[in-house]
């Protein structure tokens, strides 16, 4: 470990510690906390001490003291014996937990903010990690993903939606339904509800499949397409399906086909396949359309007025689902495995110094993760090699670049965290 890596550490440490002293004993443990595996993720070792478990909160406490860990986990899952190795510990259940996170989200933030290093020749560049080095050709490359308002924002997006999916297609009870900010860039749901913990991973999987819509068939959601009662012969047909108030799939559905038809440009049209006068006509008539369509959707428009192929609407449909599902922005892992470790609420984040902060599920709108979860008072000078502007509650600083600079406590926790900065005394 090189002296600029060991001053991170030991500012780190130290500055967690102080935290930890005025917060540990006031942290809230998950429900049946004697029934979980807590695991405690080491600074200087980079190992993950777990299979500890603890009846109450003091010893936990006590231990988060004496580690002082970057990062702090506990399992989605219950145990008879929290404590023993994985095929002694008694599996009783599991908490349905969903991780969304920005890694898997394309904004075209990351390019300009997240940033790669070839561990041979030391090349640096912005924007996504390649499989080799293109200077060198080296495979070993590391990845510096950064946060902003703008990923942070595509996430809260994805997570409102899988809240909804929750509600609405599952009937999920707002008190079994627990939110948090991961503190660097995400989200985690976690499901407690008691009928639910007994799945095991493959029935865990067929919740992600429904909420990814694989295997979806708009045919069996109310969609048909065939031979109009209008006419006599097979050569017209007329396109029916489900409106917006449906519940499921159909509804969704059918208001994924309304933001197709009331939100696209012409360019987004003419790539589905419309022709050019019939994204014209859309366009034109979009106004008409929103009002009339609001109450339910005309399904014969699309051919009777804009005259679409198979294939067209074979794009529509796909677009609508696209727009309504989540479409890999969940890390599938985490939900379909039953023995997860997940970060406990309130900790610190070791990549930013940032709380895990829980939410109220109204409370995610106006949720700002650059301010309710800053940890941190005072002030410290650090010296910042390359780094994109950071935000601190209302105040904005850098990009940074080969300087010294005082920033607010978190500011430069934040900075130390993702190796971009020492502190400077």
């Amino acid at each position: 470990m090189d002296n600029q890596a060991a001053q991170r550490i030991d500012f780190l440490k130290k500055t967690f510690l102080e935290y930890y002293k005025g917060h540990a004993k006031s942290l809230k443990p998950p429900s049946a906390m004697n029934q979980r595996e807590f695991g405690f993720l080491l600074f200087r070792e980079k190992i993950m001490v777990r299979h500890k478990a603890f009846q109450e909160l003091t010893s936990f406490a006590d231990l988060l003291l004496s580690l002082t860990p970057s990062d702090v986990y506990y399992s989605t899952a219950y145990y008879k014996r929290p404590d023993l190795d994985m095929d002694k510990k008694g599996w009783l259940g599991s908490d349905l937990v969903f991780d969304v996170d920005a890694d898997h989200i394309e904004t075209p933030c990351k390019e300009t903010h997240d940033m790669w290093i070839c561990s041979n020749c030391k090349e640096t560049r912005r924007g996504k990690k390649p499989a080799k080095c293109t200077k060198c050709g080296h495979e070993k490359i590391d990845e510096k993903a950064w946060l902003c308002d703008r990923c942070l924002f595509a996430a809260k997006e994805e997570m409102l939606k899988l809240r909804d999916f929750m509600i609405e297609d599952f009937g999920i009870n707002h008190n079994e339904m627990h939110m948090f900010f991961s503190g660097h860039r995400g989200y985690h749901l976690h499901v407690t509800s008691e009928s639910l913990r007994k799945m095991d991973d493959n029935q865990r999987k067929e919740i992600v499949d429904y909420l990814l819509a694989l295997g979806l068939d708009p045919y069996e959601q109310g969609l048909y397409q065939g031979p109009s009662d209008i006419y006599a012969d097979t050569k017209h047909s007329m396109i029916t399906g489900p409106q917006m108030t449906d519940p499921g799939w159909r509804g969704r559905l059918a208001r994924g086909v309304f933001e197709v038809i009331t939100k696209l440009n012409q360019d987004q049209l003419l790539a589905l396949g419309f022709s050019k006068g019939a994204a014209a006509q859309v366009l034109r008539e979009r106004e008409t359309i929103e009002r009339d369509w609001s109450e339910k959707i005309l399904w014969s428009y699309f051919q009777d007025r804009w005259k679409i192929t198979d294939e067209i609407w074979r794009n529509v449909l796909n677009q609508a689902v696209s727009l309504t599902a989540l479409p890999a922005r969940i890390d599938t892992v985490v939900t379909t495995d039953i023995h997860r470790l997940i970060r406990m609420p309130e900790t610190l984040n070791g990549k930013t110094g940032l709380r895990a902060t829980m939410l109220d599920l109204d409370q995610l709108e106006e949720f700002d993760p650059f301010d309710q979860p800053i940890a941190f008072q005072g002030k410290q000078t650090v010296f910042v090699n390359e780094a994109p502007e950071i935000r601190i509650r209302e105040q904005k600083f850098g990009p940074f670049n080969q300087e010294k600079i005082e920033l607010p406590l978190s500011g430069a926790v934040l900075l130390i965290a993702k190796g971009v900065a020492v502190p400077v005394n």
